[in-house]
């Protein structure tokens, strides 16, 4: 045993220093990059398994004999210190924040047998004084995690919630339209106030009135910029220590803990110059002040390019009865390269069901895989590409339909019937394409998109227009926005559970039946396919022969000749009703299920959700005044003391 332990030991402690670093190299990237595998995987495994090899290596330290006592318990100290964790990740998902108190008694347990190994090396230890300056540090980066984890739990967040006092509350029950510069709570800001997103009753309709009437000024651009830095502190809140870091007892313990480290460091050196340790011993204790060094290091520059620092350059101005943040004058000197830093990727992915079956793959095996094996359509998906989001033509035109329709929105009742128009809206407002409603009042939710996606691609694939003319640029929205939705469709259920429950079911049958198309018509490619379509004599009827279930393939075929009757296809109005079917999907979304996706990077219609609500565009809003015990008569804020920008 004597003879191993030193290498074993050794080896898990190098294992978990390399699981540190991993999570502080790839834990920035995966907002950006999240959708990579090269980056979610790794981070993933290290994440689970840094705290399973730290506390490994803890149980590990204390069973072990070594000569040099002192240094185990120094390396137990250090490991403490890895239960902590980087700033930079807190939580892998939402319900990782649940299990706060499962980290306390971890905190408990790990503390009490570092404690108890290091008592048990004294009074020959001669490394007490940088043990316990380590251990001091481990103490205070655990305990703020666990602090962090608590802060973004739901359940202590609801009680936050409710001790609001009234005015303070409209702004804190905003979760959908005020998340940044809106009459916060000081002692809840900034991340307190952030995550209302999640929870909260209903939003006043004053509140409501003066975010529309802000944001319809605004321009496509600016509120792009604004929606990100929203999302971006929403990230920090839920899956990050900077809450509880950029405070004023943060800041304390964030010098006081790079003091002890410092304070360490310099003690190990001067112990190692008069001692007989092993090299080995004396290069892994340095690679491990290192860490902590390089680590703190990073938090620090987290910490001071952060938004929640981005926050900072406001300033609080004391008002009867509530607190009204205002933006400091100074912004206008701020670095542009701070403040238009790039938040989001601007891409969206994207696969589609037609061309997805002139892949290499056989057709034969992803026959036999969908009706033989029961596999899912989604396991086959081979063509999902990631595609560029023009925000001067994507999120412009997307931008002005929800302005447009937002701007019909006067009562809080109009504006919760137009948010649940899922393309009706736009087809009835078109007096040439009323008969086309069909399509999207007939079938249920699944279908009409399914229906609206396969009958996208056929147009795509029909039409020949100029590709330099005014109809291009809705042509390749449509084309994006279809493959887009139908790529959440099969690859994001927890975004489209609320509204398309039996979305496998709908997809297996319409993979069956263009399978089953396929192999009778003898279809080459996507050209053969849409010529035999719009050329070929079909039934008008959307039944399937020989069954009483709606054919999805069918339908499509109907919309798409529909379509194209006039002398060409009307992208435009196509576009406009996959607004309306994305809108359709963002709105009636869980909240939380937005927010886990943040993590990942953030989806569009992330983006389009957080987007509908600041125009006022929602189902959370009341029609009457939101009155609590203690309301006092209070003047609506003026314009210029709400800065949202």
């Amino acid at each position: 045993m004597v003879m191993h332990a030193p290498w074993n030991v050794r080896g898990i402690i190098i294992l978990s220093l390399f699981y540190q670093f991993t999570l502080i190299l790839l834990a920035p990237l995966r907002r950006k990059r999240g959708s990579s595998k090269l980056v979610l995987i790794p981070l993933w495994v290290a994440y689970l398994l840094a705290d399973f090899v730290a506390s490994f290596a803890i149980g590990l330290l204390i069973y072990n004999e070594y000569e040099n006592q002192e240094m185990l318990t120094l390396w137990a100290a250090f490991l403490l210190l890895h239960l902590g964790g980087p700033d930079s990740i807190n939580s892998i998902s939402l319900p990782d924040n649940q299990f706060w108190l499962r980290h306390s008694i971890g905190l408990i347990t790990y503390a009490g047998s570092t404690l108890y190994l290091i008592l048990l090396s004294l009074p020959q230890n001669k490394l007490w004084i940088p043990t316990f300056l380590v251990l001091t540090t481990g103490i205070i980066k655990a305990s703020q995690r666990i602090n962090a984890l608590f802060h973004a739990s739901f359940d202590h967040y609801g009680d936050e919630v409710a001790n609001v006092s009234f005015l303070e509350k409209a702004a804190a029950t905003q979760p959908d339209s005020f998340l940044t510069g809106l009459m916060l709570r000081k002692e809840l800001a900034p991340h307190g106030t952030i995550k209302n997103l999640l929870v909260g009753p209903l939003i006043s309709p004053e509140r409501r009135k003066f975010s529309r009437s802000t944001f319809l000024r605004k321009e496509a651009k600016d509120v792009l910029g604004m929606i990100e830095i929203e999302l971006s502190l929403l990230y920090e809140a839920l899956y990050t220590k900077l809450p509880v870091v950029h405070c004023k007892i943060g800041y304390l313990l964030r010098i006081i803990s790079l003091g002890c480290i410092l304070g360490a460091f310099l003690s190990f050196r001067s112990f190692t110059k008069q001692s007989n340790l092993k090299k080995p011993d004396i290069w892994l204790t340095y690679i491990l002040f290192i860490e902590a060094m390089i680590s703190d290091l990073i938090s620090i520059g987290l910490l001071i390019f952060s938004d929640f620092s981005f926050l900072s350059y406001y300033y609080w101005e004391e008002n009867p009865g509530y607190k009204i943040m205002v933006w400091d004058e100074e912004y206008e000197n701020m670095d542009e390269k701070v403040i238009n830093r790039s938040r989001w990727s601007k891409t969206i992915s994207c696969c589609n069901l037609i061309t997805n079956y002139f892949t290499d793959c056989p057709l034969w095996w992803k026959k036999f895989a969908s009706h033989w094996l029961q596999i899912n359509v989604n396991l086959f998906l081979e063509n999902v590409k990631v595609q560029n989001l023009e925000e001067d033509r994507e999120w412009h035109f997307i931008f002005n339909e929800l302005k447009r329709k937002a701007q019909d929105a006067e009562t809080v009742e109009m504006g919760k019937e137009i948010c649940l128009k899922r393309g009706d809206g736009i087809l009835h407002s078109h007096e040439n394409y009323k008969h086309l409603i069909w399509s999207v009042k007939d079938l249920d939710y699944t279908e009409s998109l399914l229906t609206w996606h396969i009958a996208t691609e056929f147009c795509f694939q029909y039409d020949d227009s100029n590709p330099v003319s005014d109809n291009m640029d809705y042509k390749v929205i449509s084309k994006l926005l279809s493959d887009y939705m139908f790529y959440l469709l099969e690859m994001q259920s927890n975004l489209m559970a609320t509204v398309s429950v039996d979305r496998k079911e709908v997809c297996k049958r319409a993979c069956l039946d263009i399978q089953t198309y396929f192999t009778e018509q003898h279809i080459l490619n996507e050209k053969d396919l849409s010529r035999k379509i719009f050329t070929a004599s079909h039934p008008e009827t959307c039944v399937s022969s020989g069954s009483e279930r709606t054919s999805v393939l069918l339908c499509a075929q109907k919309l798409a000749r529909q379509l194209g009757e006039q002398n060409s296809f009307p992208w435009k109005l196509m576009s406009q009703v996959w607004v309306e079917l994305m809108s359709y999907a963002a709105i009636t979304c869980r909240a939380k299920a937005h927010a886990q996706q943040i993590r990942l990077g953030g989806e569009l219609l992330t983006f389009v959700w957080l987007l509908m609500n600041h125009l006022g565009l929602g189902t959370q809003f009341s029609t009457e005044q939101i009155s609590h015990p203690g309301q006092t008569d209070q003047q609506e804020p003026d314009e210029h003391e709400l800065a949202i920008t």
